[in-house]
Parts: structure tokens; sequence; C-alpha cells
């Protein structure tokens, strides 16, 4: 019997949203303050690779998370640039900044179909972050005012490690208090979302939103077009 629900967050419930100009200018107003010029297209350099070097431990130190501090002293050093430590975090705000003030978008259906499963299950979210940490994720949540349907809410900054390692998961199990066998993970990514809770016991459901045909080695349980989906999918105890 399922009793929970868990869902990825980026491309799942919300859209990915690119904020590469906005940090780079902020990390140029920061420089510049301190009389430090560096070129436009090496400031923005350093900060792509930044999400390379992340992606490099992911795979490399079992899926640790890379915090927003050790990406941004990635890109100073990169930049041969040394700061203060109130400096360094008056850059992180700075980077945080646009997210708050033009926020990724909720994707289509998305609070009508939390809204209607969450008066039958337990739901949760289960989300990796980048330099955008999750306790302000949580404020785009709770501004789009969808931030209550969920008992749980699991980040990677704040686990230490990004799906599709156990512990994201088992987090947010024990905080919902279900079984692995009662929940099914909701996410967009075979490798990390499906390939993670399937590991470990629970059920899945794939977000193909455009029909990729999938050749590789995780299979999820099922495979939906639209969030709203998940509903019919539930109803007819697909999962059972």
């Amino acid at each position: 019997m399922i009793k929970a629900l868990t869902f990825d967050l980026w491309n799942t419930l919300i859209s990915d949203k690119d904020y590469t100009d906005q940090r780079v200018k902020c990390l140029n107003e920061a420089l510049h303050g301190e009389n430090i010029f560096r070129d436009q297209d090496e400031m923005r350099d350093a900060y792509i690779a930044s999400h390379d070097y992340a992606h490099k431990i992911w795979r490399s130190e079992n899926y640790r998370h890379t915090s927003a501090e050790e990406r941004l002293n990635y890109i100073l050093e990169r930049l041969s640039v040394k700061l203060s430590g109130n400096l360094k975090d008056a850059i992180l705000e700075g980077f945080v900044e646009p997210v708050i003030n033009d926020p990724p978008p909720l994707i289509e259906g998305t609070r009508e179909t939390i809204a209607s499963l969450s008066q039958r299950y337990k739901m949760g979210v289960i989300s990796d972050t980048g330099i955008t940490l999750g306790k302000v994720l949580r404020k785009v949540l709770a501004n789009y005012q969808v931030l209550g349907f969920f008992e749980a809410t699991v980040f990677s900054d704040e686990v230490g490690y990004s799906k599709p390692h156990s512990l994201m998961f088992q987090t947010a199990l024990k905080r919902l208090k279900v079984e692995p066998s009662e929940t099914v993970h909701v996410g967009d990514l075979l490798h990390t979302d499906i390939a993670g809770a399937k590991a470990i016991g629970m059920k899945t459901a794939w977000l193909n939103r455009k029909g990729i045909p999938n050749t590789g080695p995780h299979k999820p349980d099922c495979e939906i077009k639209t969030l709203p989906e998940l509903i019919s999918v539930l109803k007819n105890c697909n999962f059972l």
C-alpha cells in the first residue's frame, strides 16, 4: 500500500532557470569594490567551470555535495583572487538574490496536483542543490504557497550528499515515518532520481515530458509525461 510520495524539485515541480549572468555581475561588482579587475569572459568561464568541478566531486567522491562556499573558492582560485571571509559571504548572498527576486517558475499543474495528492498521501521533496541553498528553495516554495503540502524537505546542501546517494532518500523516509516499499519517488532523471530510489526499495515514477526512449539500465515502475498523470496512475493501483 502506498502511503507517501516524494518529489524531485528541479524540472519536476519547478523549472530550472539560469542565473549565470546575474551571478557573474555580482562577482564583478564585488571584485571592483576591492579594486580587483578581471575580464568578463574570464569570470564567466570560471563560474561555469565551477559546475564541472562540482560534478567531478560528485562522480569521484561517492556523490558528495559541493557546497556553495567550496564552489566560490574554486572560482576565486581560478581567477587568482583572495578575499576575506566576510566579502565571500557577501558574494554568496548576492548569488542568492536573483533566485528570490526572479524565482524559477512553478511548472503548470504542480499546485493543483500536489494539493489533490496531499489529501491522501504524506509528501516530501528530495532535491539536489547547487549554489542555491535549501533554505532559499523553501522560501521559493513558500512564496508559491506549496511548502505546506510537504512534511519533509530534504536538500543536498544540508545532507552533505546528492542523489542518488541513499542518505538523501533515507532522510526523507525517516522524516515521513514510512518504509521504502510504501513510497513512490517522482523525478525526471533516471540516473539520480530513479536509480537512487529503486536502490533502497522505493517505487518510482519517471517524469518523461519529452518522451525520450529509456535505453539505460534504470527502469522506473511507471512513466508519466505530466505531473497530473500521477493522480490517475495512483488511483489505478499501478504500483501494486
